[in-house]
């Protein structure tokens, strides 16, 4: 009885919560969630990005109930090598050519197939997934277990809208970051959200079993949860908003560990705000989000050890990903990893003794391209036209936004020790995705960096949006940004048809 009280008391409570967002920001959410729903029924099963291998890891954990041994065993189950052989999946994820299942007779030997290979459970081999906490495969094993079907493609059209859900999640997060910025400004709070949901290389991520969506989900409540305690000011309830979210970026991804030295730096700036309160009530607030992170971090490293022997406290994590520093003809020092993640982002310098990018400027072919849209395994493309045209677009709308801060600098001045932390936190994610960079291109000769790899930093996509729109006069600025979102919605669905042109054209 009283859990079920408990439960109604927390039921209430989430009513309450969701009644006090903006109806604004609620139509968002739910926008966002039928465009990502949309893009989960066009995309054929395992197209996302390594969808193959996070499937694999929820499926492993809801069967078994413990995190994947990543042995030197098979990596999927009997379930779904079937799946990936039924449906032709080698030939297409490699071949843009190739459309796997198309017509209803090899849809019925489709289905034979799987019902001739129903065992899913399988050995739990390492993928690129299995180092990464379990937290997000924790709750894929939710849909997994309440789909109506055993069958494999039915568990994953209902997994798919879970991470459908993180994605309309995360927009509604961006919403309420700009509402805490722009607090007199309630269309720009909608523009920057409605951008987030219709950029289509975030809705094809999020259409998938993919644990970026997590990730994604957990820096942007980061980042609200910070804005939120530097606008009202630091209490025991927003320390603790701030130590779920941490927490929740942690374990859903390591890559977030590269966010938690500018949080944490955040933090300590907004306890020094704080200070009139009195020390005891600054040292407690401070407690109250340090035990917050804590207590779910701990616990996962010490079932690392203790329940799921999975070598280490954290699983490998970055530590695996980086292995290969003494790779190759000698080991890749830090002056090597500097160059190299300096012209990841930036033309190279004079100084600098190497040239890591011969071929192509990263700024534009990897992260502008890439963001623009680079679809299923990256194979496939718009037309080179919409790139070049996209560009120009971006350079215009970036002039834009360096006026529109200029314009506004006054309203934004106080936030000035707020955005340097979130510049730290930027810095770090840039950092990360270099240092591993350099260190997976010395051992596999292949390119780590993806566009998706900067999606933790959405949040100030949408924010130069909005400034964007602030270069016009005031009555001018919600046009240009109700234009901005109807062209996002045009780029969404042209990337749509593109996609359904690929797999069923």
């Amino acid at each position: 009885m009283n859990v079920r009280r408990h439960i109604a008391a927390a039921a209430r409570a989430c009513r309450r919560a969701w009644r006090r967002i903006p109806r604004a920001g609620r139509v968002c959410f739910a926008i966002a969630f039928v465009n990502v729903a949309v893009w989960s029924v066009i995309i054929p099963p395992f197209e996302v990005p390594d969808e193959i291998s996070h499937f694999a890891y929820a499926q492993y954990l809801a069967e078994t109930g413990q995190a994947p041994p990543q042995g030197p065993v098979a990596q999927y189950s009997q379930q779904e090598n079937a799946a990936l052989q039924a449906t032709a999946f080698y030939s297409v994820y490699g071949t843009v050519a190739a459309r796997g299942v198309f017509t209803v007779p090899e849809d019925k030997s489709l289905h034979a197939f799987l019902a001739a290979n129903p065992n899913p459970l399988g050995a739990g081999g390492a993928t690129p997934a299995t180092n990464q906490p379990p937290l997000y495969y924790a709750l894929e094993a939710v849909p997994y277990w309440l789909s109506p079907s055993n069958n494999i493609l039915t568990r994953l059209a209902f997994m798919r809208l879970l991470s459908a859900l993180m994605a309309a999640g995360t927009v509604l997060a961006v919403f309420m970051f700009l509402r805490e910025l722009m607090p007199r400004t309630p269309w720009a709070w909608t523009v920057g959200a409605l951008m987030v949901a219709f950029q289509p290389t975030f809705a094809f991520i999020g259409a998938g079993v993919q644990g970026d969506n997590l990730l994604y989900l957990g820096s942007a409540l980061t980042f609200f949860a910070l804005a939120r305690a530097w606008r009202r000011g630091l209490s025991a309830r927003r320390s603790a908003a701030i130590g779920g979210a941490l927490a929740l970026g942690m374990l859903a991804k390591l890559t977030f560990l590269a966010l938690v030295p500018g949080a944490g730096l955040a933090l300590l700036v907004l306890a020094w705000r704080a200070r009139p309160a009195g020390r005891v009530a600054v040292l407690r607030m401070l407690g109250i989000a340090v035990a917050v992170v804590a207590a779910p971090v701990l616990l996962y490293a010490l079932l690392n050890v203790t329940v799921w022997h999975r070598g280490s406290l954290f699983a490998g994590g970055l530590a695996a990903a980086t292995a290969s520093r003494g790779s190759g003809p000698s080991a890749i020092t830090w002056r090597a990893t500097l160059d190299y993640t300096w012209e990841l982002y930036l033309p190279r310098l004079w100084f600098m003794n190497h040239t890591y990018f011969r071929t192509y400027y990263p700024l534009w072919q990897i992260w502008l391209d890439g963001s623009i849209g680079h679809f299923g395994w990256l194979n496939y493309t718009f037309p080179a036209w919409v790139y070049t045209d996209m560009r120009y677009l971006v350079y215009g709308l970036a002039a834009f936004a360096a006026i529109g801060l200029v314009r506004v600098r006054a309203a934004i001045r106080g936030l000035a020790p707020l955005f340097a932390c979130f510049a730290v936190m930027a810095l770090g994610l840039l950092g990360i995705i270099g240092y591993l960079g350099i260190r997976y291109q010395a051992t596999t000769g292949d390119l780590f960096a993806q566009a998706r790899y900067l999606f933790p930093l959405l949040v100030f996509y949408a924010l130069g949006i909005v400034l964007a729109t602030k270069a016009l006069p005031r009555r001018w600025a919600p046009v240009l940004g109700g234009l901005l979102v109807v062209l996002a919605m045009a780029h969404g669905l042209f990337a749509e048809t593109l996609t359904i042109t690929r797999y069923y054209g």
